[in-house]
């Protein structure tokens, strides 16, 4: 009576931690889903990473050893018609082997319980249709613990004999709880796209219907994001400025804020576009239907999933074909890719650059730890002085841009003046901040390109700390073909700005490191992905120092540093 009340609790115990575990697992594909925007391709170029190649790492072989040994088990009964009640020996070993299989869930179970409780865990943000394809997915993570445990439930008492089903049914849900979770988020696509498309509608005609409402757009491959908060910053010193959320530049998220936020009240809504494959871009605007494009950049981020240059600089010049032929396009002429492109002559276009000659440049460029001085200057003859919290070229070009809108619609020198001058560091996220362990920092965790991170780091390398220059940041995802260049390239830069370089995943690392010590042979480059050691050497060796966190570090790290 004892040991099957100790049986029983077993049980109820391996159950227990294995339901734990599809919760971990079943969250984390889900947030990859949403992550990667519901994009097949980007949710498959995961996997080509090495973060995406240790979900193939040793604990899903060991899962796929107990498969594996338990379906021999039960194809051998099948075939040679043995009953292993019947035979003493077997139905031991059965059991030990269940018993081993189900403490390898219980270990694998603490670990989940352990990560969930620490918020470590990789979660989805809750929007509607994320929480209805959880309650979905965790339905059928359910209904199979309930049917394969149904006579347990009633009975209380497991045959040995269905032990091996049960380890082979635990262990297959489980290597396949991917194509689980991605069935679900693939079979209420079309639902979830008829929802999306009643929204879009919706959005639509409220655009319409705001007669008075100037739409601006801004997409690039890079400087979206930053572009778009100046820009609101200085139109707010003469208009009433809405504009899209953090990073919500999708079809979906521009429509929410359309029928969320945009009202009559407003005069400019400012919307960040962005895309992962040719036409997405033209669908953008025929929600929000700007009448002003800012183009800032064409560069090469998400090349693995737009397949080409050429598609990425085709998708990226769908704003500018979309304007209206009374609209105007704003353009970052020191981009190489926009500059060799552009072939619509039949609107108003403006060009920008950091040098002279375009229709507006920047002149006496000063920089400081506080941010940038430096004239605007027009074609007309025109000069604005500005003074902002920007640091690096690529941010001055994408303030040059938004000065340039703003001109254009009729802003006084003075207000653009003192638009530009609310611009903080916070905003460009190139604010130094001291840490309670002794060195500064510097938070540019936000995401990561090739050109942000080369122009960080020419202003780290002005930055004169008495202690050494550190950076802290993992290789950049989706470069495709030009992934191996981009990083060698970022290495090279490195060693020439920072003494000592800790890059935080393991793709391009050698590039980095080869590029690192191309420059200086002994360069100080490593590998460390646990954010507690790399704690641990910077409090050690940035003494006095200052630390960049470029890219996406880790969060628990950015937020024991930065007290978030």
């Amino acid at each position: 009576m004892i040991l099957e009340n100790l049986s029983l609790i077993l049980i109820l115990i391996v159950i227990f931690f294995w339901f734990v575990r599809q919760i971990k697992a079943n969250l984390f594909y889900l947030y990859l889903w949403q992550l990667k925007n519901y994009h097949i391709g980007r949710f498959n170029a995961h996997f080509e990473t090495n973060a995406g190649k240790r979900i193939f790492g040793i604990s899903f072989f060991v899962k796929l050893f107990f498969c594996l040994i338990s379906l021999s088990f039960i194809l051998s009964s099948v075939i040679y018609h043995f009953s292993y009640d019947r035979i003493q020996v077997l139905s031991g070993t059965i059991q030990l082997f269940a018993a081993i299989s189900g403490l390898f869930v219980i270990i694998e179970g603490l670990y989940s319980v352990k990560s969930l409780a620490a918020k470590q865990a990789k979660k989805p943000e809750q929007t509607k249709k994320m929480m209805f394809l959880t309650s979905i997915v965790f339905l059928i993570t359910l209904i199979f613990l309930i049917f394969i445990f149904k006579e347990f439930l009633l009975t209380s008492k497991i045959k040995t004999s269905d032990l091996l089903y049960i380890v082979f049914l635990f262990f297959a849900f489980d290597l396949l709880t991917i194509v689980m979770v991605s069935i679900v988020v693939v079979f209420f696509q079309p639902l979830t796209v008829y929802i999306r498309n009643q929204t879009l509608a919706k959005a639509r005609k409220k655009i319409k219907s705001l007669n008075n409402l100037l739409v601006i757009g801004i997409t690039g491959s890079y400087g979206k994001s930053s572009t778009k908060e100046f820009l609101k910053l200085i139109l707010s010193e003469a208009f009433s400025v809405v504009s899209t959320i953090k990073n919500k530049n999708s079809e979906i998220g521009i429509s929410e804020c359309i029928l969320r936020d945009v009202s009559e009240d407003h005069e400019i809504f400012i919307c960040e576009m962005g895309a992962y494959n040719k036409g997405g871009i033209k669908l953008l605007c025929s929600i929000a239907q700007p009448k002003i494009g800012i183009l800032t950049g064409i560069g090469n981020q998400h090349l693995s999933t737009f397949g080409s240059q050429k598609n990425i600089i085709k998708t990226k010049f769908e704003l500018i074909d979309s304007l209206p032929n009374e609209g105007v396009a704003i353009l970052n002429w020191d981009s190489e890719y926009i500059k060799n492109n552009l072939s619509r002559s039949n609107i108003t276009v403006l060009k920008s650059s950091i040098d002279t000659g375009q229709d507006i440049w920047a002149e006496g460029v000063k920089n400081g730890e506080s941010g940038m001085a430096f004239d605007a200057c027009f074609k007309e003859g025109e000069r604005i002085h500005i003074k902002a919290g920007i640091i690096g070229n690529h941010h001055l070009s994408n303030l040059l841009l938004c000065i340039a809108t703003a001109k254009k619609i009729g802003m006084s020198s003075e207000e653009i003046a003192n638009g530009c001058s609310r611009i903080t560091l916070d905003i460009s996220g190139m604010k130094i901040e001291k840490t309670e362990y002794g060195f500064s920092a510097i938070n540019s965790s936000y995401s990561a390109n090739e050109t942000g991170v080369l122009s960080h780091l020419d202003h780290f390398e002005s930055l004169m700390p008495p202690g050494k220059r550190i950076i802290v940041m993992p290789c950049i995802i989706e470069l495709g073909s030009d992934a191996k260049r981009a990083h060698f390239e970022i290495g090279k830069k490195i060693a020439k700005t920072c003494d000592m370089a800790i890059i935080t995943t393991k793709d391009y690392f050698k590039d980095i490191k080869k590029g690192a010590q191309s420059v200086r042979s002994d360069y100080d480059i490593v590998y460390i992905e646990n954010p507690d050691k790399i704690l641990e050497i910077i409090k050690e060796k940035a003494i006095s120092g200052i630390v960049l966190f470029e890219g996406r570090s880790s969060s628990r790290l950015i937020n024991t540093i930065f007290k978030k």
